[in-house]
């Protein structure tokens, strides 16, 4: 076992410290000198300093990303990290992992995603998953909102809350799948008379399985234990 493979989430970590955006203030500053907007914001002298103060914060921004993917990938034995390496080496990632694992936490739009992905992460090191799936679960996480994401690992044994819109969304990412049927429905008990109408209901897919055992290991502390999901 290598210190390379040993140390991924310290090198992420690390990254994080040296991630330095300044290279790319030269571009910005000069792509936005000449627009007038940037020109005209009067609290700012320069478009420089618009460029400066928006990398400073996407720089931080970054930064609290990247700690809450650490926080929710915890820690591995040298027998796990042993083991990952040799599934990088197999999906031939060996070489390009950290640097795609960053583009995906930079590219996440909030904090609770990047937890999410440390998740999935810490899943896939432990052989709980395959590559795949890891690569499945982050790409369903990056597509969905918070919001949402949320509301469906609280509620995914209530079948009212999937009737609105989020059950769509969740099929449209392949977590649930979709079953559409001609039902019947008593709609006067006295005269027992009844209706026909078309029935929507959603069941969890193989892959919706996986990911909500996911979400459920990352938040464990915020679900009902009743309701606690293990797969």
């Amino acid at each position: 076992m290598t210190d390379k493979k040993k140390g991924l989430i310290s090198k992420v970590k690390k990254t994080a410290e040296d991630f330095h955006l300044a290279e790319y203030i030269e571009a910005m500053a000069d792509a936005a000198t000449d627009n007038e907007i940037f020109k005209a914001i009067p609290v700012v002298s320069t478009a420089t300093a618009v460029v400066k103060t928006f990398l400073q914060y996407k720089e931080n921004k970054f930064k609290k990303k990247v700690e809450a993917f650490s926080k929710a990938a915890g820690s591995f034995t040298d027998e796990e990290w042993k083991s990952f390496s040799e599934t990088l080496d197999e999906e031939g990632k060996e070489e390009d992992f950290v640097s795609e694992l960053l583009d995906i936490i930079d590219r996440v739009d909030e904090e609770q995603k990047a937890k999410i992905i440390g998740g999935i992460f810490r899943r896939v090191v432990k052989r709980e998953i395959s590559y795949a799936q890891f690569e499945d679960q982050v790409r369903a996480t990056t597509g969905l909102q918070v919001i949402n994401i949320h509301i469906f690992m609280h509620g995914y044994h209530n079948e009212y809350i999937l009737e609105d819109t989020l059950g769509d969304v969740m099929a449209a990412q392949r977590v649930l799948k979709r079953k559409i049927e001609m039902a019947t429905r008593t709609i006067n008990i006295a005269a027992q008379k009844q209706e026909q109408y078309i029935r929507v209901s959603y069941s969890l897919t193989e892959f919706g399985s996986a990911y909500l055992t996911t979400l459920h290991q990352v938040y464990k502390d915020k679900i009902d234990p009743e309701h606690l999901y293990f797969g």
